[in-house]
């Protein structure tokens, strides 16, 4: 990972933006989110697959979650970068994100 953690070591979102948990530091979040169960499957499958590579320098994932953690981190560097100089998105009002599965038209 470019930021030099290895996975499951910290909590790398909180750490990236500066961010403390109201519960204190190491503290995690759910995130409600939805995928296929395609993806689920493929996701699952290389979190396993991961933890089988025999090296002891290979970055693998502790855990589904730190590979989700790791994958949404990386995410949000590329669209720092391509939408916001580089820099973390503002702060948000202190107002709930609509949840669920995409509405369509």
């Amino acid at each position: 990972m470019s930021n030099g953690m290895p996975f499951g070591q910290g909590t790398l979102l909180g750490k990236e933006l500066g961010a403390q948990a109201a519960s204190g530091p190491g503290a995690k979040e759910k995130i409600p989110a939805y995928v296929s169960p395609e993806t689920m499957n493929r996701l699952r499958n290389a979190v396993v697959a991961l933890q089988r590579i025999d090296d002891e320098d290979a970055d693998v994932p502790v855990s589904l979650s730190a590979y989700v953690e790791a994958a949404v981190l990386a995410q949000l560097r590329r669209d720092e970068r391509e939408y916001n100089n580089g820099a973390p998105f503002p702060q948000r009002r202190n107002k709930n994100l609509k949840s669920g599965p995409p509405v369509t038209k």
